[in-house]
């Protein structure tokens, strides 16, 4: 949902209450396992001058990951207060605030997520999630692994 800068450009200098709720579906640019539960509502003020809008706002939204380790499905609630610059180009109506919002909630997340700290993830072998069981014993693969000089003989 674009932003409407008109009655900013109006009133410059002038702080002005923002309510948006920004859907971040078809964005195709989020990291591949993130994925958005709700939409993002971005709430603040901002004001403008010499064309660029000043942006103070709070930014809610709750996403999904998977573990690092075990790859069980994770849900984090963002609450973040940010503030930034976006460049109103001449004779614009509207500006997307959705590129500043993602790039704020994207930069707070933990690259590594874990379910917790213990987590043992998973078996190498066989693919079980050893947290369920951690008594787990998987019997050797019936192959011996091969090397590529393996290959290249036959």
């Amino acid at each position: 949902m674009p932003l409407d800068v008109a009655v900013f450009l109006e009133n410059p200098g002038k702080s002005l209450p923002i309510d948006l709720h920004l859907d971040p579906e078809g964005t195709g640019s989020l990291p591949g396992d993130l994925r958005f539960c709700e939409g993002i509502h971005v709430t603040g003020e901002a004001f403008a001058q010499l064309g660029t809008l000043y942006v103070r706002v709070s930014i809610r939204t709750e996403v999904e990951r998977r573990c690092r380790r075990c790859l069980v499905p994770l849900r984090s609630a963002i609450d973040l207060h940010e503030s930034f610059e976006v460049d109103v180009p001449v004779g614009a109506i509207s500006v997307d605030l959705l590129p500043q919002a993602l790039a704020a909630v994207v930069g707070s997340l933990d690259p590594r997520p874990l379910c917790r700290r213990e987590c043992r993830g998973l078996c190498p072998t066989c693919g079980e999630d050893l947290n369920a069981d951690p008594v787990h014993s998987c019997r050797a693969p019936d192959e011996a692994p091969r090397r590529l000089g393996d290959f290249l003989r036959s």
